[in-house]
């Protein structure tokens, strides 16, 4: 089983499409990386994944559920997604009931003991009694991910996740990430976070102008600095330095001067 995204085009109006003509595959297990310029539709493709918007043409198969033809609730089981501005989604008065609420509206077993396992995997048990309105905001955005780490679905997208997180909250995201993935669980991340989320996509990919121009692995999109750079995206700090200093050592080969152009 997988997500497939065939011919997918999006418009809120006729006079301009969000995206346009979008084909992929996601496979169980994958953790795809979505990345390109503000506005090119990023959020919006999310968003269709799991039914909030229907396609204008194409379609979304999510384990073989056509999106056009199912619930946002009856897809609840194969996929949730969160939302950039956590206010979005944050709805229950207290914590627990916030990150409870999915396994039991989904009837999982036991549903306390998964909201409360998901608590402590984001680092959050000791809120649980709070409002969340009373958590700073880089915990709300920790609880938003929590409520759909608790829902158990087969896959969990994520929109720009790491945003706004200290590096202790980046330490807890990272532990988040590698348990799922240890879980067989399948991870759609839109983020301009490349340093952070390069490390774990197994697939990324480039929306540019509402259109995929790129999807390969991180390590090939990065000989690619003219897509980089069109989707206003920079190589990851590290790699540069390496780029440099391997260009210096070329210089050094050939007898030049250790200048540098970045």
């Amino acid at each position: 089983m997988s997500i497939m995204v065939q011919n997918l085009s999006f418009s809120y109006s006729t006079d301009r499409k969000i995206l346009k003509d979008v084909s992929l595959t996601i496979a169980p297990g994958e953790f795809l990386l979505i990345v390109g310029r503000n506005g090119v539709g990023k959020s919006t493709f999310l968003k269709l994944l799991n039914g909030i918007r229907k396609p204008t043409s194409g379609k979304v198969l999510i384990d073989g559920m056509d999106t056009r033809e199912n619930s946002v609730a009856s897809l609840a089981r194969k996929i949730c997604v969160t939302f950039q501005n956590p206010a979005d989604q944050i709805f229950a008065p207290t914590v627990f009931d916030e990150v409870s609420f999915a396994p039991r509206n989904l009837k999982r077993t036991d549903p306390e003991s998964i909201a409360q396992k998901a608590l402590q995997l984001c680092g959050l048990e000791h809120h649980k009694t709070s409002h969340p309105y009373d958590l700073p905001p880089a915990e709300r955005k920790l609880l938003t991910i929590a409520s759909a780490v608790a829902s158990d679905a087969t896959y969990l997208a994520f929109d720009e996740p790491s945003a706004g997180l200290s590096s202790i909250e980046q330490n807890l995201l990272e532990h988040v990430i590698t348990s799922l993935l240890a879980e067989g669980k399948g991870l759609l991340v839109v983020s301009h976070d490349l340093p952070f989320f390069f490390r774990y996509a197994t697939r990324v990919v480039v929306l540019e102008n509402g259109s995929l121009s790129f999807s390969g692995h991180a390590e090939e999109l990065m000989e690619r600095e003219g897509i980089l750079r069109r989707a206003g995206l920079r190589l990851p700090p590290l790699v540069r330095a390496k780029r440099i200093i391997s260009a210096m050592e070329k210089k050094r080969e050939v007898g030049g001067d250790d200048v540098v152009t970045l």
